[in-house]
């Protein structure tokens, strides 16, 4: 025997299996390179994949594996962490490397392990000899004269699963308002805390909104003590909208009853088909301190609608109902808001309210507004809006929710120049029905969308009551998952008594992700005087720590 065979024979030798020895078993792949051990021709390999829950919810999880890991949608994987059950959780959504698993009991870190089978690798197949120069020209001139003709994609339905909001929240941290014309301003300490539809019990699910407020420094424009505790929303209620009924008791923020304000009280509603329609009714807290009152009411009856046509969607809701309130009396209303998007073509939005009562508006129109927009070829783009308020309320305190008759406009028009370069104008006015002052605007607008997330430049002009000029620009950035920043600079120009004010704007916001449950949200807006009309200082600034589950 040559050398060359004997060495052949001895590395053989060292290859096979020993008697007794375990089978070679082979390394899980890198989950996040895709990769799969290399397998013989029609011979299946298996292996353990292993990998963890990267968030979850009250309903659901999200793992770190995907189909190219081996699941797929039915598949009922086991969670586990040490010290705790375990828990199981079916497969949903699956994308390369990621996958959703509805559950309940799930928690971030659990971890999963299952096996699973690699497709044999097909065999070599061999590949004919490639053909002669003529025999490929003559099949080339076959297809081209070949008929191709055109055939209609047909797209299939599939059911889509949408995550739902994290169901619990809070944000802790310091508010600021200073101005140097003003004296050292507000400062306080605050703390917001939210529940969006933790389970109770059988589908009755507990929502919650409120805020606690410890003011540091606390001027007299600052209704209620030093320390203050807002309740916007605390409300058990059944809004699943699998059911034909709907209801909710408490602090209720009403559900698609438009115009509708937080209540001390009850809503229920009945679904039939597309439409839900229902009662509420309750008192009505106090807007600023939000403490419960029993000389303000509210009660009434609403429709909601929502319909899709084809490509296109149309939402609507009805609101009838009497209000009680100091300011106001006893008010009669009667409101209805419609929502209507055609694609990216066009879309509408309309809602007006009339009243009667101890008060009463021209024509009885308390107020109305619509908004257009559309995108009627690719490149143009036009958007505008027109409101009118009728109802004067004369108590100067709910000004924020009652500006008083008024009418104002607005209006875009511009077009995608290149696929980095956007071009536009706008303008617009505000008249006011009581004063007779007018307001009006108008100016170009430039922006580059590939410019990190969104560079703009602007400049206004402002005529009227208020004779100035103003520019920006502002830029938008999102470096890594979960973190977005964004800033602007500006100058603003206006008349006064004796001559004009100079001011520079700066504005810097952002939100940081430190855990994928927990964010810094931080904002600061400051502004100074260029001359001696203008305030020399302001500022507005907050820093939050922001929680989600």
């Amino acid at each position: 025997m040559s050398p060359i065979a004997i060495a052949l024979a001895v590395l053989a030798s060292a290859a096979a299996p020993q008697p007794g020895a375990a089978p070679a078993r082979s390394a899980p792949a890198p989950e996040a390179a895709g990769a799969t051990p290399s397998a013989a021709p029609g011979v299946p390999v298996r292996r353990t994949v292993e990998g963890r829950v990267t968030y979850a919810t009250a309903t659901t999880a999200f793992l770190d594996a995907g189909t190219l890991e081996g699941l797929a949608p039915g598949m009922e994987v086991r969670l586990g962490r040490a010290g705790a059950p375990a828990v199981t959780c079916r497969i949903q959504e699956v994308g390369d490397h990621t996958a959703s698993c509805a559950g309940t009991g799930i928690r971030a870190g659990q971890s999963f392990a299952f096996e699973t089978a690699i497709a044999a690798a097909p065999a070599a197949v061999q590949l004919p000899a490639i053909p002669a120069d003529d025999e490929q020209a003559r099949r080339l001139a076959a297809v081209q004269v070949a008929a191709a003709p055109l055939v209609e994609a047909q797209a299939k339905a599939r059911d889509v699963y949408l995550p739902q909001l994290p169901v619990l929240h809070g944000d802790l941290g310091y508010a600021v308002w200073v101005t140097s014309a003003g004296g050292s301003g507000y400062q306080r300490l605050q703390l917001d805390v939210g529940v969006n539809g933790l389970e109770l019990f059988e589908g009755i699910k507990l929502y919650a909104d409120a805020r606690v407020m410890q003011w540091t420094q606390q001027g007299p424009a600052i209704l209620g003590g030093s320390t203050q505790l807002l309740v916007y929303d605390l409300e058990i209620a059944q809004r699943d909208p699998a059911l034909r009924w709907t209801a909710a008791l408490g602090r209720v923020q009403p559900w698609f009853v438009p115009g509708a304000t937080a209540m001390d009280g009850a809503q229920a509603g009945a679904r039939i088909g597309a439409v839900e329609v229902g009662a509420f009714g309750g008192l009505l807290p106090n807007p600023y301190t939000t403490e419960p009152r029993t000389d303000s009411w509210t009660g009434g009856l609403y429709a909601r609608l929502e319909q899709p046509f084809g490509k296109t969607l149309l939402v609507g809701g009805l609101r009838g109902a009497a209000v009680q309130e100091p300011a106001l009396g006893r008010h009669y209303e009667g409101q209805l808001s419609l929502q209507f998007w055609a694609g990216s073509a066009f879309g509408a939005s309309a809602e007006i309210q009339a009243g009667g009562g101890d008060l009463q508006a021209p024509g009885a129109i308390d107020f109305g507004r619509i908004h257009l927009t559309s995108r009627p070829i690719a490149p143009l783009f036009l958007g505008a809006g027109f409101s009118y308020w009728g109802l004067w309320v004369p108590d100067a305190a709910i000004v924020a929710s009652w500006p008083g008759p008024s009418r104002r406009a607005d209006a875009t028009v511009g077009g995608d120049v290149a696929s980095w370069m956007t071009l536009a104008a706008f303008g617009g006015f505000v008249d006011d029905l009581v004063t007779f002052v007018s307001h009006r605007y108008v100016g170009p607008e430039v922006a580059f969308p590939k410019v990190l997330d969104g560079l703009m430049f602007a400049y206004q002009k402002d005529l009227g009551w208020v004779e100035g000029q103003a520019a920006w620009g502002q830029v938008s950035w999102r470096p890594g998952p979960g973190t977005r920043l964004f800033g602007r600079l500006s100058w603003n120009q206006a008349a006064t008594g004796t001559g004009q004010s100079n001011d520079l704007g700066l504005t810097v916001s952002g939100t940081v992700a430190l855990e994928r449950w927990l964010a810094l949200r931080f904002s600061a807006m400051l502004r100074s005087g260029l001359d001696e009309a203008s305030v020399p200082f302001g500022t507005a600034s907050q820093v939050f720590l922001v929680a989600t589950y």
